[in-house]
C-alpha cells in the first residue's frame, strides 16, 4: 500500500479527517511511527549472478525492497539475514537507519571482521532500509542522500569490449554498437595468456604488454578520443608487470587502469601511482572505509572505484565519497549486481558531485539490445528507461521508484526450491 493511499484510508475512516486539507501534513506524522514487522529474503536470478532480494515490511503496509551481493548459491546472506539481521530489526523504527545498520555490523562483526557475506546481507537490507524511508517521506533516495542529487541522470560505462581486439574489424563493429546505443565509456578486459581466475604466477610477459598496446589502439582508432576506455585487470599483477602494462597503453590515454596490483593496500600502490603514465583506479575488492582510508590518505591511487552493494551501502559509501573528495580523488562505482541493486547504487552516484561513472554489463539479451543493464529491467516495474544514451535514469518516485514485477520473477527469475515471500 503507498503511503498516500494509507493515509486517505485514515482519513476516510474518521470523518473529522476526511475533510482536512493538508493531507500531507498528516502523511508526514508517520515519521516516527512506522514499525518494521517482517524480514524476509528470496533467491533469484534476475541478474547475471544469484541476486537475493529483500523485503522489509511496516505496520502501514509500506515495503521497502533491497537486493544483495551475490555469493556463489545466495544462502550465506540469506542465512544472515533471516537470523540475525531480522530480529534486530522486528518492532524497530526504519528511520533510525544509521544505528539499525550499527547493530547488525557489530552483531556480525565476527564473521568476517565486517568483510565478506555478513557484510553482503547487511548492505541488502540497507537498500531496502532507503527504499522504505524514501516512501515514508515520500521522496526519490537520491533526493534525500547526503544532501540530494547533483545530476538527472547518471553517466554510465559498458562493461565490454570487441570480440577480438587485434582485428580492426572486430573494433569497428564493436566502436558502432557503442555509438549506436549512446554509450561514451567502456571498461574492457585486457588480454592475457593466463586466466585471472586461474593465475600461475603475477608476471606479464613484454609479448603480452605489447599485444594490449596493439589491442587498445585499436579500439581507440575505431571509438575515437572523445570515447572514454578503461583498461580492466582483475588484481593479478606484480609492480614490474603493471608498471610495464600502464606504459604500453599510455598512448591511447585510457581514462584509468583498474585493479593492476593485488588487492590489499601496501606502498607499492603509491610507488606505481607516482610512476604510472595512466591514472591507476582500485576499489571494487574494498569494505568499509577502513579498507579505502589508506588507499586515499596516502595517495595510493588517482580514482577510487566503490562498490556500492559490497562495501556496507549507500550510507556507507557516501562516507567514501566524501572522504576521497577531501584528497581531490574521484569516484567511480563498480557494479556487478543485478538491476534493483543497479538502481539503487545509481541513487548513491546521484549525490556524489566528483561522480565519473557508474559500472553497467549488457550480457543479457534484452541488455544487449539496448534495452536496461545488468539483467532483465521489466523485473523493476520502472517508470523510465533504466539507460538512456549511455545514463542510468532516476526515477521521481518515492523509494528507488521500484515496484517490483513479481510475477515475472517467480515466473522465470526464481531459484529453483525457492518460495515466495509472503
Amino acid at each position: 500500500m503507498k503511503r498516500r493511499t494509507f493515509v486517505r484510508n485514515v482519513a476516510l475512516a474518521t470523518p473529522a479527517l476526511a475533510f482536512m486539507p493538508y493531507l500531507d501534513l498528516l502523511a508526514n506524522s508517520l515519521a516516527g511511527k512506522v514499525k518494521i514487522t517482517d524480514v524476509q529474503c528470496v533467491l533469484t536470478k534476475i541478474g547475471f549472478r544469484v541476486s537475493p532480494l529483500v523485503k522489509i515490511s511496516t505496520n502501514v503496509g509500506l515495503v521497502g525492497i533491497g537486493e544483495c551481493h551475490h555469493d556463489e548459491t545466495g544462502y550465506g546472506a540469506k542465512d544472515i539475514i533471516q537470523n540475525v539481521c531480522k530480529p534486530i530489526l522486528m518492532d524497530q523504527d526504519p528511520l533510525d537507519l544509521e544505528y539499525l545498520v550499527f547493530k547488525m555490523s557489530t552483531r556480525t562483526s565476527y564473521y568476517g571482521g565486517n568483510h565478506g557475506l555478513a557484510t553482503h546481507a547487511i548492505t541488502g537490507v540497507e537498500f531496502a532500509m532507503w527504499d522504505l524511508i524514501g516512501k515514508i517521506t515520500e521522496q526519490p533516495v537520491h533526493k534525500i542522500l547526503g544532501g540530494g542529487s547533483h545530476v538527472k541522470e547518471v553517466r554510465a560505462y559498458a562493461s565490454s569490449g570487441p570480440q577480438d581486439m587485434l582485428s580492426k574489424d572486430s573494433c569497428a563493429e564493436f566502436a558502432e554498437l557503442m555509438k549506436s546505443q549512446g554509450w561514451t565509456a567502456c571498461k574492457t578486459n585486457i588480454l592475457r595468456d593466463q586466466e585471472w581466475n586461474k593465475l600461475d604466477n603475477r608476471r606479464l610477459s613484454n609479448i603480452e604488454a605489447d599485444r594490449n598496446g596493439t589491442g587498445y589502439t585499436n579500439m581507440r582508432e575505431a571509438l575515437g578520443l572523445e570515447f572514454d576506455i578503461a583498461v580492466h585487470c582483475h588484481w593479478e599483477f606484480d609492480f614490474d608487470s603493471a608498471l610495464r602494462l600502464a606504459n604500453a597503453v599510455a598512448p591511447i590515454r585510457p581514462i584509468w587502469m583498474e585493479d593492476p596490483l593485488p588487492i590489499a593496500y601496501n606502498e607499492q600502490w603509491v610507488k606505481l601511482t607516482e610512476k604510472s603514465p595512466v591514472p591507476i583506479l582500485t576499489g571494487e575488492n574494498l569494505y568499509t572505509r577502513d579498507d579505502f582510508r589508506p588507499f586515499i590518505v596516502n595517495q595510493g591511487v588517482n580514482m577510487i572505484e566503490i562498490d556500492v552493494s559490497m562495501a556496507g551501502g549507500l550510507l556507507e559509501a557516501k562516507k567514501i565519497a566524501d572522504m576521497a573528495e577531501t584528497y581531490y580523488i574521484p569516484v567511480c562505482t563498480h557494479n556487478v549486481a543485478g538491476p534493483v541493486a543497479t538502481i539503487a547504487s545509481a541513487n548513491f552516484a546521484a549525490s556524489v558531485r566528483e561522480f565519473v561513472a557508474h559500472e553497467a554489463f549488457i550480457f543479457h539479451p534484452k541488455n544487449k539490445a539496448g534495452n536496461g543493464i545488468n539483467g532483465d529491467p521489466d523485473v523493476l516495474g520502472y517508470d523510465k528507461e533504466v539507460i538512456k544514451n549511455g545514463h542510468i535514469q532516476l526515477s521521481d518516485r518515492p523509494g528507488f521508484g521500484i515496484e517490483l514485477n513479481e510475477k515475472l520473477i517467480k515466473e522465470k527469475y526464481l531459484v529453483a526450491g525457492e518460495s515466495w515471500w509472503k
